[in-house]
């Protein structure tokens, strides 16, 4: 919750731990504060959704945003279809390499690279 001078319109998130209470809001809503020298008159400032909770929460209006809020818009076909296709490829199953069977050489003797290379060529 915050606080809101009436006199400066100052906005504080908390009373500081430093603030020492003047005058207490018993009859009133405002609430004086001597922060760090300054005289401050405070009051509670709630939210838009805090205000709404109150004014009409057990009864909701039909022209209230926060008891009717609005649509929340779809997103473009172009973005779904880039989703389903983004899912679609994250389920394929990762290509394995392939693996080539070397040809038995016959002859125990020495054999180029450039011998190999028309091995495999003719066979």
């Amino acid at each position: 919750m915050s606080w809101r001078c009436a006199t400066c319109d100052k906005l504080f998130e908390t009373i500081p731990e430093n603030a020492v209470l003047l005058t207490n809001g018993a009859f009133s809503r405002v609430t004086v504060y001597k922060i760090d020298g300054e005289v401050h008159s405070l009051r509670r400032v709630m939210s838009m959704a805090q205000k709404h909770k109150i004014w009409h929460g057990k009864f909701p209006r039909p022209d209230c945003v926060y008891c009717n809020p609005p649509p929340k818009p779809e997103p473009p076909v172009e973005q779904v279809l880039l989703q389903e296709v983004v899912a679609a490829l994250a389920e394929l199953p990762e290509p394995q390499p392939e693996i080539i069977a070397e040809p038995e050489i016959e002859s125990e003797e020495p054999m180029t690279a450039i011998a190999a290379a028309f091995r495999r060529i003719n066979s």
